[in-house]
Formats: C-alpha cells, structure tokens, sequence
C-alpha cells in the first residue's frame, strides 16, 4: 500500500479535528479547559457505543438496539443499586443483560436469518419498552458514591471516564488488528462466501459482533447513569443515532469490509464538539438532531459515490489489461 494511502485516514481526521478546533475558537468558550474536559466526558458514551457499532457495520449489519441497550442496562444498574446490591454485582449484571441482548440479537440474524435492521430494530424496541417498566417511567436516582465516581470522578486530572473509553478503543483496535477474528470480521464484511467456502462458520462471527455491540452499549448505559447520577427511560435515545454517525463520520463504510475502531472515536469526538457547539449557540437539541442527520445522509452520499468511482476505475484498468493480453 502506498504510504500517502496508508495515513490518508489519519491525516483526514487530523485536518477535520483541526477544522472544528479552529471553527470552535470562534464560539465563546468552546476552547475553555473546563469546557473541552467537558467535551471529551460526554464524547466517552459515544464513542464506547461506536467501538462495538464499527465491527457491526463492518460486518454489512447494523445495530439499532443500541438506544434501548443504554437505557435497559443503566435502568437495571440503577435498580439493583437502589435495592442494596453492590455496586460490582449490579455492574457485572448489567453488562451480562447487555451481552445477552447483543447475543439474541446476533443469534436472529445469524442463525434465523433476521435482517440485522428488522432484528435490532426489534430488541431494542423490547429493551426499550422493559426499561419503562422497571420503576413504572419514573428515574432511579443518588446512586452509592463509588458508583458515581465511575462517571464524574477523576485520576490525575483526567475524568475516570476518559480512561474508561480509552481502554474500550484500545480493547477494540486490538480484537479488530491483532487477532485472528479480527481478520475475519473485515472478511466477512468484504466477501462472506469466501470465509464459508473457506470452512469458517461466520454464524459464529456474527454472534461475536453482535455480543460485543451489546455488551458496549451496555457498558455506555452504566457509565451514563454515573455520570449523570440518575437512570432515566429515555436517557439512551440520542446514543444510538450519534454511535452510527460517528463510525459513519470515521470512514466505517456502509457497504461493509473498511473502518477502524480508531476513526469511529475521532467520529464520536467531532459529533460531540458539534453538538457542544449548538449548545453554546443556543441551539434546540431539535435542530441539533437534523443537522446530525443530514450530515449522516451527506457522508454515506460521498462515501459510496466514492467507492463506486473507485470501482469503475478499478473496471477500467481490468478491461485495458485484458485487451493489452489479447493477440
């Protein structure tokens, strides 16, 4: 691979952070410490939710269950909480109920072959409606301090949070580069009869894929409630369209095989920043959301116009070779 192409995505994202870098100095006090710290805090959800949403995409699926996922998994936490349970125990649990959603999720897909759209869709619709009733609409609120210093707490000067989402892209740049199923993660979403006749079982990938999206955004449920020290019915729902934008943002493509965990985070930083931006703009979350949306519809529009300029150049050259190989 050519070198200018190997750091094309790197370099891109630089020049895109610097770019709202620049744009925010020209907003009052976007480039505040205070305010940045802030930024990174909030971007922490997102982009947990991204690490396991990347590989989702990655594999031609897509996961919308992710916004009931973060609600469930933070409503549960915020029960066993406020029913006594230790803090690790009410934890762990709400991140086995997160896995295991992730899990019957990919087992629709995988082994009944539910569209992943129709699949998620549903999950989270379920996930969505328990969380309701769980304190009949009503929040669950002032959680245990060790709880909430997992969300507002801080080590060295850096929120806890920030460490906490370093270490799940770290975690995700590591299954998707260095291990053999990581391999076949972008094989799979590159070609799948290749890996079938290959002898692998992607069935079994999927289920992977999908467990790790859950257990991800249930992981971004319970940091959530930390750090707003309340679990809320509704707290997930803007996660889940700004998890798919950032790996859209990242250069995930939508038709499968390309993106990195890496890439999806800065997506989830440059989503935060606007959104911070609005804000300090005084802008209605209403208006925020639209603008979201319309930059997802612009960005898959460039991407696959992109990858089909790609692919007849790619046509071209494979026609001129064979009628240079003609006698």
């Amino acid at each position: 691979m050519h070198p200018a192409k190997k750091y094309r995505p790197a370099l891109t994202a630089l020049a895109v952070v610097a770019a709202f870098l620049i744009g925010g100095s020209f907003v009052p006090n976007f480039l505040n410490p205070a305010n940045f710290l802030n930024v990174i805090r909030q971007c922490s959800i997102i982009a947990i939710c991204a690490v396991g949403v990347t590989q989702v995409i990655v594999i031609k699926g897509i996961d919308l269950s992710v916004g009931g996922n973060v609600t469930f998994c933070g409503m549960l936490a915020g029960l066993l909480l406020g029913r006594g349970v230790p803090v690790p125990i009410a934890i762990l649990a709400a991140l086995a109920a997160g896995t295991a959603i992730g899990l019957v999720s990919g087992a629709l897909h995988a082994y009944l072959e539910v569209p992943a759209f129709v699949a998620t869709l549903v999950i989270g619709q379920i996930t969505q409606g328990a969380a309701y009733l769980f304190n009949n609409g009503r929040s669950f609120g002032s959680f245990p301090p060790a709880f909430v210093f997992l969300g507002n707490g801080s080590l060295l000067g850096v929120p806890v949070s920030d460490y906490i989402m370093v270490i799940f892209v770290l975690a995700g740049v590591f299954v998707t580069t260095k291990l053999p199923i990581g391999t076949r993660i972008y094989g799979l979403g590159g070609n799948e009869q290749v890996l079938k006749n290959s002898g692998i079982d992607t069935a079994k990938i999927k289920l992977f894929v999908f467990a790790v999206s859950g257990f991800c955004a249930a992981s971004a449920g319970v940091l959530l409630a930390a750090q707003l020290d309340t679990a809320h019915p509704t707290q997930g729902e803007p996660y889940q369209l700004d998890a798919i934008a950032a790996c859209i943002i990242g250069g995930v493509s939508m038709a499968g095989g390309e993106g990195k965990v890496i890439m999806s985070m800065v997506g989830a930083l440059i989503i935060q920043s606007i959104r911070n931006i609005l804000n300090l703009l005084a802008v209605h979350s209403f208006y925020q959301n639209i603008l979201v949306g319309v930059i997802i519809i612009g960005v898959v529009a460039i991407s696959m116009m992109t990858r089909a300029r790609r692919a007849n150049k790619t046509a071209q050259f494979a026609a001129a070779d064979a009628g240079a190989l003609k006698p």
